[in-house]
């Protein structure tokens, strides 16, 4: 297997984890109406997919790396055939509220190990594009899990969606092997590094701050995602709906700015300027987002500057995990950023959701700018 054909399939293993989250939007109305459910009952079951991440992500991440990347994969692929297929034969809210939480473990396992397996697997020379890929997996993975779930959503085989989902994680189990297999997981486990060293080192204090400023672009990029299509629809006297599909329209350009971030660092670009750079441009983009226009024409040109400059300062954050990590510490930093990621899921609704209510553009405007400010911050340059 050639080394890109490796870093794809290594791939694929997060864009089907993050798939876990969106396949379920289509489906809101079926699984909201299972017995036992009340009107808060969706977003907690949407919710919940982070909660193991949220608490136990550095730790899983210590552990994988003890186990190996290449296992940790295929034990993930499998929970997720086993998550899906329980999911098939549910029939009450407290059955998918318990599955939720057991389905947590495959990206618990997952946003660790397959970074970490991407950056052993390749060439120095190619990491930061091999990071560059990797950080494009969320957007990927979110309209691959629309489209499993949209064709079932309005009929009652809406369980098939779950079958589905299931199979591709099966087919991953059986494609396991052909994963690589780094040479420092062959060593014996006494050689490896032990649970929680990397926090009790000097090296903890770069991955801190990296998971920190991940965390910030997860504030941004999620707040704004959260906020944009009520936001819109009240500017523009359109459906929610209406935005919500032009807001998942223009975010696929998160991965162009990916591929940008990519080249450019392959090309030698310093990491503190391109994301000051990004910073920069990200919050003009943030005030023509949320600024009134006349038209909508100009809110979809910035928001599509807004997507370019979020995809591409991910991947410059995914670019330094190499850096900031020796090798028998990735899938611990890996988890760590997963972590600080989960929690920021959790907190980001709290902020931005009562700003909009005050229903003041720019206060929105102040936290883009207050978070890239405190990215430019956080983000360990030195070590580039």
């Amino acid at each position: 297997m050639s080394s890109w054909r490796s870093l794809l399939l290594i791939y694929f293993y997060g864009v089907a984890s993050a798939a876990s989250l969106s396949k379920v939007i289509p489906l809101q109305d079926e699984i909201a109406h299972l017995p036992g459910a009340n009107a808060g009952s969706f977003a907690l079951f949407v919710s919940l997919l982070a909660l193991l991440p949220a608490i136990f992500g550095t730790m899983f991440g210590a552990v994988i790396d003890r186990i190996g990347t290449r296992p940790a994969l295929i034990v993930a692929a499998a929970l997720g055939a086993l998550a899906n297929g329980l999911y098939f034969y549910a029939d009450s809210i407290k059955t998918f509220l318990a599955i939720r939480v057991f389905e947590g473990l495959i990206p618990l396992c997952v946003y660790a190990a397959a970074p970490a397996l991407m950056i052993s697997a390749s060439p120095p020379a190619r990491r930061s594009a091999a990071m560059a890929l990797w950080s494009t997996y969320t957007p990927v993975g979110t309209s691959l899990g629309l489209l499993i779930s949209a064709s079932f959503a309005p009929t009652d085989r809406w369980h098939n969606a779950f079958a589905l989902h299931g199979a591709l994680f099966a087919i991953l189990v059986f494609v396991g092997w052909l994963l690589p297999q780094p040479a420092a997981e062959g060593q014996p486990p006494a050689r490896r590094a032990a649970p929680f060293a990397l926090l009790h080192t000097r090296e903890g204090i770069r991955p801190v701050r990296l998971a920190l400023t991940f965390g910030v672009l997860i504030l941004l990029g999620l707040g704004v995602s959260v906020v944009f299509p009520t936001y819109l629809s009240r500017l523009d006297r359109m459906s929610v709906g209406t935005a919500s599909q032009i807001l998942a329209a223009v975010n696929v350009t998160m991965i162009l700015g990916g591929m940008i971030s990519g080249v450019l660092l392959t090309r030698g670009a310093r990491v503190s300027s391109l994301f000051i750079t990004l910073a920069v441009l990200g919050s003009i983009a943030g005030i023509g987002v949320f600024a009134p226009w006349a038209h909508i024409a100009a809110t979809v040109a910035a928001l599509t500057l807004w997507s370019l400059c979020t995809g591409a300062a991910m991947a410059v954050v995914a670019s330094l995990l190499p850096r900031v990590a020796s090798a028998e510490h990735r899938a611990s930093a890996a988890g760590l950023l997963s972590q600080v990621g989960a929690i920021t899921t959790f907190i980001t609704p709290t902020i931005w959701l009562p700003t909009l209510e005050l229903n003041q553009w720019w206060g929105l405007v102040a936290i883009i700018f207050l978070g890239w400010t405190a990215g430019v911050l956080l983000l360990p340059s030195r070590s580039s």
